[in-house]
């Protein structure tokens, strides 16, 4: 699979080049630990060593999955995606978290703890009514000062 990767990083790479971008964002689809999704896992997890650490930024977006009969958010499948990252060797330094209900406190400390990321680091997004407001509700829970000061923008 190795030459499978390498051409991922390198189609990566020439989008980079060619666009002359302050930041290119590259999206990995699908659930963490699926077959599909291995070379490409792996492909941006070269990547960071590639082009430096402070190239490279991971934000993992995940679902916190509401219960009703204990009305309650699950952080588990959350900490059990992560592991899985983390055990091929990608740490979040990001994670934006999708819930239907506000998130407490509590919620975003036990991921910070859990997740080993900052609490700041710990997003909540809402479901929103339209997708243009993704990037609105993004910026007033301070992604863009993260990504400012994580890549040194």
């Amino acid at each position: 699979m190795p030459h499978v990767t390498q051409e991922i990083k390198a189609r990566i790479q020439r989008l980079a080049d060619r666009s002359k971008a302050d930041v290119v964002i590259v999206e990995v689809g699908g659930t963490v630990g699926d077959i599909e999704g291995q070379p490409f896992l792996e492909a941006i997890r070269q990547m960071r060593n590639d082009t430096g650490r402070d190239n490279v930024l991971y934000i993992h977006v995940t679902l916190l999955p509401y219960i009703q009969s204990t009305q309650e958010l699950k952080t588990k499948p959350t900490q059990h995606s992560v592991n899985e990252l983390r055990r091929i060797g990608i740490q979040p330094d990001i994670i934006v978290c999708r819930a239907d209900y506000p998130i407490s406190e509590g919620i975003r400390d036990k991921i910070s703890l859990f997740c080993d990321v900052e609490r700041k680091a710990v997003i909540f997004m809402p479901t929103v009514s339209t997708i243009y407001e993704v990037p609105l509700k993004l910026e007033s829970e301070g992604v863009g000062d993260l990504l400012v000061s994580r890549l040194h923008l």
